[in-house]
């Protein structure tokens, strides 16, 4: 089941209703430990879940796998499961292998009573219509999309099951004539399509027996109704399954209209709220750009007026203007620019004609390259105070018109001011390396055939321990005390950006991006790097650098792209799949649009037809893992099969 935007208090109060137990704990979390908008949401929901002395587990998990081992693992005490950033998409009930009457505690009046409900708060689409429509179990919070664009799917499933209910009682009801034929020894022949060998004579006389001398007669024209009904519905549900997927909303967003019905905003709880909202303008600037609004509305309905008095220890958090650049406030003005990825897709800077034009660029501004190589917090002031002027006058003919924008920055008391976009990409690097940027060991050569799965074994789980250690430190970067955490995440986000652009240049000069008709292919086999990418939020950072740069190229071809990286210790590619992506700054309207993601269905199918080892374990659905040996025939089969 679901409720509606106007119910979404509703959810909160049972949670509060069955898990408010002082002696055990009986609530808990699920959350996708690489997603920055579900540890935003995760933070609010447990924060509140504290303040109501409601005790709870918080469990980050990396993929359904490791969702369904920790789920196994439950006590019977356990009375509400809330899943965060991931179970939208997959029948729950079916692939945690739920068994309804177990939990089933009363049964009154067709009303009935379960002693556990999964809440699933999820913005990936297209949502599994068995959680939304067929569970008493699985609650799932809309956001707006079914009750506006679901009505047909909706009449579909349910009269799916209807049509399934009619053909059981339907076969009930033929077995017992069947057994009154064969008593009277009435052949039953006419069920199926005219016998080559009947009569002409017979087939019209029985076909001209009334329905209610026949009943069977009148039975085969209802199967053949059904059956066109059934194509019908499922064709329906299929095309809905088949369209693709995509992110549509910020969780944290949903989770800050659950606390607006309840009264419980203030800026602690926006703050984690923009953060998970930014961290989507990377990849879905469209979701962005439409939350964008109401953020900056409710930021300025809670935000202290200009005369409050502010002291060193003040919080705040205000509209500001803010720009396209790279960690400007972290870095100095050139370095923003140069691993920026607005600016690298707009003057391709991987080029030597890039780099002049943004050398030029800097001269026209008037700002020399010495002044602009200086950190921003020693730069001169005068320049960074007309700097929105300067810029409003001289980036227009290098297509940089775009470039500023208002943003949010939370002040600090005299520690100093981030930007939501500067935070969200601290958060990101911790999430992808931790405390500690280190190298991957080399290869560990198997020395028998057990001993390569052994090895293959031992680095998912360590590397997944890793990725949960990371999540619990980004967690902690979010509190307001933790400065030290928030100056290392930004230290390697730097690090890791100039590793990005390091790659991305590699492959553009070396032309390792292939037109295939239908996507752009990037295999990445070698290189100083390389182990970095195991991480699949790297990849992926990787992925959306190079397609931004191809959709400011000059074929103008928006197509998805492929990229696969090598992973070294496995014998494995790690491959991820991106929608196309439309350039910053093309009109509203086509921007508004969302942009689906078809690999995910694509790999499925694929990998279904040719028997690859395939491994498709992420939330994120278009990533998997793939055998070495397979990567080939598997994208050979992907180009001619016509699923993009």
């Amino acid at each position: 089941m679901y409720y509606e935007i106007e119910q979404v208090a509703e959810p909160y109060n049972e949670i509060l209703r069955n898990s408010s137990s002082p002696s055990s704990c009986q609530l808990v979390i699920f959350v996708s430990c690489l997603n920055i908008d579900a540890l935003c949401s995760t933070k609010i929901l447990a924060d509140l879940f504290k303040s109501q002395l409601v005790q709870s587990q918080i469990v980050p998990v990396f993929g359904y796998s490791d969702l369904k081992q920790h789920y196994a693992r439950l006590d019977d005490d356990i009375r509400s499961v809330v899943l965060i950033g991931c179970g939208g998409s997959i029948n729950m009930e079916e692939f945690l292998e739920i068994n309804t009457d177990d939990l089933l505690v009363d049964s009154k009046e067709d009303v009935r009573r379960y002693k556990r409900h999964i809440y699933i708060f999820d913005a990936h689409r297209p949502w599994n219509l068995n959680n939304i429509f067929g569970s008493d179990i699985v609650h799932c919070l809309d956001d707006g999309t079914i009750e506006e664009s679901l009505e047909e799917e909706r009449k579909a499933y349910y009269r799916l099951a209807e049509l399934d209910l009619e053909e059981n009682e339907t076969h009930e009801s033929e077995d017992n004539a069947t057994d009154v034929d064969e008593e009277d020894g009435v052949s039953n022949d006419y069920d199926t399509e005219e016998d080559e060998d009947g009569d002409e004579e017979d087939f019209s006389r029985k076909r001209s027996t009334d329905s209610s001398e026949n009943p069977n007669a009148s039975n085969k024209k209802n199967r053949k109704q059904r059956k066109t009904l059934l194509d019908e519905y499922e064709t329906v549900i299929e095309e809905y399954y088949s369209q693709g997927t995509c992110v549509v909303n910020s969780v944290s967003l949903q989770i800050y209209s659950l606390l607006s019905k309840i009264g419980e905003c203030n800026l602690h709880y926006l703050w984690l709220t923009v953060l998970g909202a930014t961290s989507l303008d990377t990849a879905y600037p469209h979701v962005y750009n439409r939350l964008y609004p109401l953020l900056q509305d409710e930021v300025r309905r809670l935000s202290p007026s200009s005369n409050t008095v502010k002291t060193p220890d003040t919080l705040s958090l205000e509209v500001q203007p803010d720009y396209y650049l790279f960690l400007l406030r972290h870095s100095s003005l050139y370095d923003s620019f140069y691993y920026s990825n607005y600016v690298n897709a707009k003057l391709s800077l991987w080029n030597e004609n890039g780099k002049k034009r943004l050398h030029k660029m800097f001269a026209r501004m008037g700002i020399s390259l010495n002044i602009a190589q200086e950190t921003w917090l020693y730069m001169d002031h005068s320049i960074k105070k007309e700097l929105r002027i300067i810029f409003d006058r001289n980036l227009d003919r290098y297509g940089l018109q775009d470039i500023i924008r208002d943003g949010f920055v939370r002040s600090m008391g005299y520690r100093g001011a981030v930007s939501a976009t500067e935070f969200v990409e601290a958060l990101l690097a911790l999430l992808e390396v931790g405390k500690t940027i280190v190298k991957y060991d080399e290869r560990i050569e198997p020395t028998d055939k057990n001993s390569e799965m052994i090895n293959k074994n031992f680095f998912d789980r360590e590397e997944q321990k890793k990725w949960v250690a990371n999540f619990w430190l980004s967690w902690d970067a979010l509190d307001d005390d933790k400065i030290e955490l928030l100056n290392r995440g930004i230290q390697h986000a730097k690090t890791l950006q100039k590793i990005i652009f390091n790659t991305g240049v590699a492959a553009l000069e070396k032309k390792m991006i292939k037109n295939l008709r239908i996507y752009r292919l990037c295999v990445l086999q070698d290189g100083p790097d390389l182990n970095s990418y195991r991480n699949p939020l790297t990849l992926l950072r990787l992925g959306n650098w190079l397609v931004e740069c191809c959709a400011e190229s000059e074929d103008n071809a928006l197509l998805p792209m492929v990229l696969a990286s090598l992973n070294e210790a496995t014998d494995t590619y790690l491959v991820a799949g991106l929608p196309p992506r439309y350039p910053r700054g093309l009109d509203m309207l086509e921007s508004q649009k969302h942009i689906l993601n078809n690999f995910s269905m694509a790999f499925q199918q694929i990998s279904s037809e040719t028997g690859a080892r395939v491994r498709i374990d992420n939330f994120e659905s278009s990533i998997i893992e793939i055998r070495k040996d397979d990567l080939s025939p598997f994208l050979e089969k992907l180009t001619l099969s016509g699923l993009l």
